[in-house]
């Protein structure tokens, strides 16, 4: 018995010494390569500038109209609009009801729809590799990951883990509120009812649950996934509001006599140009937090990142593991920004996978981790996924500026007209209801 056993674990020593063998070779092989990370830290770098050129662009654009149309000028730049996506959202309802693209913010929708397809056709590669939001918060945590080794571990694991515990509790008192709203079991005015103030209890437990209960009954695990239903929420909720509930000719008055919609660009541009004391609590927060807390907001409240992850799942592509080339050793999962469990699955097919290459990056074996096609049947190598996630998006947005449906309809004169009425009443948001003209 022994005899064999010790001719088992011989067996099973020869075989690990093989894998770990291949590793070193597979490694000494990538050393001081061109990789993934690479690649698309220069992608993110280019996009970045496009949108600062884009922001800049049209500040001097608004600055013109606000002079009266005197002084230096620099056309409206449509790629402005991508930073409206509500507006987008009801621009893709407005194309499915009546087969029209909008005129007001045309760009808006052809810039969203195009991300719907990447996700169908690319995961979320848009995520990882163009979003300015998703580049300034990975940006953000890899400088914190480089603070966090420095502190002592328990320190770290605490700073880490803290804001997750503290949004899981928010999330447990504002998903299910959420989820009565989009079944109309509440409604807006639900709230001036004094319950409300009652479940005031109900809300402190929520908050500390995440925080006393044990790790043992309540992981870490536990805490992300609970936090991360805040943004599921907040795309139910605008799917219902806008997509199932506003008719098609609310949507028709909104676009062609409501004068909040045609300024909508000016006024984001405004929110942060003079913004309030909150919004910029709020911001400085999430940046912040961002340092210590991996994607902080795109884990927990990007609604578009979740629409994204969801269509993702019809998506050809996943990373997919090989488990006989695979050697256990873990760095894949350590490298996920998205904390998924890579070295456990054979495919990973969750709506968390950014697409961005790390995991492979990191793999030490070449061959035991790969982006493929459906069936292991094509490796899909970094540099090709590049090109045809970024040619996809700039083929249909120039296909949109060719074919007449980049440019709003709106005039300069109209713009120079009413920003200089800006401050009047009908071009105020009073909670969802808007004046008309």
């Amino acid at each position: 018995m022994n005899q064999r056993y010790s001719t088992l674990k011989s067996t099973q020593e020869i075989y690990t010494e093989n894998k770990q063998s291949d590793a070193k070779k597979a490694v000494r092989s990538k050393k001081n390569k061109f990789n993934s990370q690479n690649l698309r830290w220069a992608v993110q770098i280019a996009f970045f500038i496009v949108v600062l050129v884009i922001g800049w662009q049209f500040y001097t654009f608004v600055k013109y109209c606000e002079a009266g149309g005197k002084g230096f000028y620099m056309a409206r730049p449509p790629g402005v609009e991508s930073f409206l996506p509500i507006s987008a959202l009801m621009g893709t309802k407005y194309f499915f009801g009546t087969g029209k693209i909008n005129p007001i913010h045309p760009a808006g929708f052809v810039i969203f729809g195009t991300l719907l397809l990447t996700a169908v056709f690319f995961r979320r590669g848009f995520c990882s590799w163009i979003c300015p939001v998703g580049v300034i918060s990975e940006w953000e945590w890899k400088l914190g990951d480089w603070f966090l080794k420095k502190l002592p571990q328990r320190v770290s694991y605490l700073m880490r883990n803290i804001p997750t515990r503290f949004i899981a509790g928010l999330s447990i008192i504002f998903t299910p509120i959420v989820a009565l709203l989009v079944i109309d079991v509440l409604t807006m005015e639900s709230f001036e009812s004094p319950i409300f103030m009652y479940l005031t209890p109900a809300y402190v437990l929520a908050m500390v649950l995440p925080f006393v209960v044990p790790r043992k009954i309540w992981s870490d695990l536990v805490n992300d996934r609970i936090a991360r239903a805040w943004k599921y929420a907040i795309l139910a909720f605008f799917i219902q509001i806008i997509v199932i509930k506003m008719p098609i000719a609310q949507l028709e008055i909104m676009y062609t006599k409501v004068p909040f919609i045609r300024v909508a660009d000016v006024k984001m541009l405004k929110f942060f140009t003079d913004m309030s004391g909150m919004a910029l609590s709020v911001i400085l927060s999430i940046l912040i937090i961002s340092l210590v807390n991996k994607n902080f907001w795109c884990r927990f409240f990007c609604p578009y990142g979740a629409m994204l992850g969801i269509l993702a799942y019809i998506s050809p592509l996943r990373i997919t593991r090989n488990t006989e080339k695979c050697i256990d050793c873990g760095k894949c999962t350590r490298a996920c920004p998205s904390y998924i469990l890579v070295e456990k699955k054979k495919h990973v097919l969750t709506h968390e996978c950014l697409a961005c290459y790390d995991c492979v990056n990191a793999c030490p074996v070449n061959g035991a981790l790969d982006m493929k096609l459906i069936g292991d049947s094509k490796k899909i190598h970094y540099g090709l996924y590049a090109v045809m996630l970024i040619g996809f998006y700039v083929a249909l947005t120039n296909t949109a500026r060719a074919t007449g449906h980049w440019h709003t309809k709106i005039s300069d004169a109209e713009y120079i007209l009413r920003i200089s009425e800006l401050n009047q009443p009908k071009y105020l948001h009073k909670a969802g209801q808007f004046e008309t003209e």
